[in-house]
């Protein structure tokens, strides 16, 4: 399995064959984002396609971060994640990007996810800090 940043120019001829492993994360982040809404981030470069491929050049899911930068710290963001066979690529994918992030001088990595994605992330180390809530609210 082979894992790769999505050069900026190269990020709409793959977008068709990663959009179906996208749109479910998508769809559960209650309207923040929209497909058209995250094309136009990675197509503008401000948010980063990766992509799990074999030798066949079967894609098998993707993930899309952004750098944040906050007050105090700077952080590699994984925003929306999907794919098949998630097992066979994930510590991979981890290795990638922990290596993309030190190389743009972020001093972490962070995520909100699925309650089920947790097996992953505490098994590399990372904590579980807080949860996320929401409600919507409408005026009248």
């Amino acid at each position: 399995m082979n894992i790769s940043l999505v050069p900026l120019e190269h990020a709409h001829t793959v977008w068709n064959d990663v959009r179906h492993y996208l749109e479910p994360a998508v769809e559960r982040c209650n309207g923040r984002w929209t497909m058209e809404h995250l094309c136009a981030a990675v197509a503008m470069g401000s948010t980063q396609l990766w992509i799990a491929f074999d030798d066949d050049q079967k894609i098998w899911g993707c993930l899309t971060t952004e750098i944040t930068q906050y007050p105090a710290k700077r952080v590699l963001s994984m925003h929306f994640l999907g794919g098949e066979d998630f097992d066979s690529w994930y510590n991979l994918l981890l290795e990638q990007i922990t290596r993309y992030g030190l190389d743009m001088g972020c001093d972490g990595i962070e995520g909100v996810a699925r309650f089920g994605f947790w097996k992953y992330l505490q098994a590399d180390g990372f904590e579980k800090s807080a949860a996320f809530y929401e409600k919507g609210m409408k005026n009248g």
